[in-house]
């Protein structure tokens, strides 16, 4: 009996804290039962356990749930949903106690797995699809406490190999619709799950599932405006040969510098996304004054810097929230010294991806044949951007830059192999 009311003193004294981004319970009464458990009699601690266990999960399904919530509240585009699903497996791994984790969709063609990772960091996980489609066809919560023995699992090599020890998949529905499959395993050095951690994560299944409709329904948005900005980009490549391609390789620059520069994954396909249409906006100039080869006037060049903003405001119509790519297309002709366009920017007031695509943009404008241009050999590209560290670009992307495209292309040019004379380089810079 003293055992009881002691118990029941601790279970009954959890505290909530609130912090900035998350709700937090206090973990300590959990640790005392924990530490309570062992002076007990082995039938009556083993119970206690399983009764911890389950308060743990709960109050850790609580947590997870305010954390998904506050991130639901901040998606604006598809790449905040792609880190919304990327947040929803991470608190998934960490509720559970996992190794890893997977989050399957249910589409026309069957089950396809869109997201996945492992304790660590972001991976590929092999599943079971028999197991997977077990969930879709029963919309019931399946474990395998021991894969190896379980006659119901698929005895695939691959799960041997990876020496899984314990899975547990939960449906996720909309409305009456299984639309999904949320999986997390264990391996072999793990512990198994049981059907109190079903429940957790069914509890915790709630919130991720409204998490993949919205990430389903951004998504459906981004796939109608991509149709139409690559009609936009195509009619645009086919009007100007010279810069064919362009859009696609300030992108693949874009992308790569984000990874050197430790970006996440989804900030990386915003930066690869926002190369592609750095310059939609000069689909609204006139080819009279795009491709002219003679000198460009005063009012003629005022007129083709119109295309950064141009571009805002065609993107404005598809994406009005995204104000990251929004300002990287406005602003990626603005120096770091302020004498770019169109606002006159200058150093950490110029939005940080606007910086990155004024390197890659540049940096192909050299590399490439133009009209009014040689193109230069990729050492020398380099060195220019050197040359322009705190005048045109930003100093501290520099390096970053050159190491992110020399890893594999170093020593390679498009088109020419032109050496400039120092003193002289400066004055080929200027992209418009």
């Amino acid at each position: 009996m003293r055992f009881c009311k002691q118990i029941g003193r601790i279970a009954c004294s959890g505290r909530i804290a609130f912090g900035a981004n998350r709700v937090h319970v206090i973990a300590e009464p959990i640790q005392e039962l924990k530490d309570i458990s062992k002076t007990l009699p082995s039938a009556i601690s083993t119970r206690l356990n399983a009764l911890t266990r389950q308060l743990e999960g709960e109050r850790g399904a609580f947590n997870a749930l305010s954390f998904i919530g506050n991130k639901l509240s901040g998606v604006r585009d598809v790449f905040d949903a792609t880190a919304l699903l990327e947040a929803v497996l991470k608190e998934a791994v960490v509720l559970m106690q996992g190794d890893r984790a997977a989050l399957a969709l249910v589409e026309k063609m069957g089950l396809r797995v869109v997201a996945s990772r492992s304790r660590e960091n972001d991976a590929d996980v092999t599943v079971s699809h028999t197991f997977l489609e077990r969930v879709v066809n029963t919309g019931q919560a399946l474990v395998s406490t021991n894969v190896q023995e379980d006659p119901n699992m698929d005895s695939s090599a691959s799960i041997l190999a990876l020496e899984i020890r314990s899975v547990l998949a939960v449906p996720l529905r909309s409305r009456d619709e299984v639309i999904g499959v949320l999986y997390v395993d264990t391996l072999f050095h793990h512990r198994m799950f049981s059907d109190i951690d079903a429940a957790v994560l069914a509890t915790f299944a709630t919130q991720a599932s409204v998490a993949v409709v919205l990430a389903r329904s951004v998504q459906q948005d981004h796939e109608r405006n991509v149709a139409f900005i690559k009609t936009m980009l195509t009619t645009l490549d086919a009007r100007d040969p010279y810069t064919a391609g362009h859009s696609n390789r300030v992108g693949d620059y874009t992308l790569k510098l984000s990874k050197v520069l430790g970006w996440k994954a989804a900030d990386q396909e915003r930066a690869l996304f926002t190369g592609w249409v750095h310059d939609i906006g000069k689909i609204g100039i006139r080819d009279e004054f795009l491709f002219k080869k003679e000198p460009l006037t005063i009012g003629e060049r005022e007129i083709i810097e119109e295309h950064s903003v141009i571009g805002e405001r065609i993107l404005t119509t598809m994406m009005p929230e995204n104000q990251v790519i929004l300002g990287a297309v406005r602003h990626h002709h603005e120096r770091w010294d302020g004498r770019g366009y169109p606002d006159k920017l200058e150093g950490e007031s110029i939005p940080m991806l606007a910086r990155m695509i004024a390197l890659a943009d540049t940096f192909d404008a050299m590399t490439t044949a133009r009209p009014y241009s040689t193109p230069k050999t990729w050492e020398n590209g380099f060195e220019i951007l050197r040359l322009e560290a705190g005048k045109q670009f930003a100093s501290d992307l520099i390096e970053p830059f050159v190491q992110a495209l020399s890893d594999e292309n170093v020593g390679s040019s498009v088109g020419g192999q032109v050496m400039l004379s120092p003193l002289n380089q400066t004055q080929n810079l200027e992209v418009v």
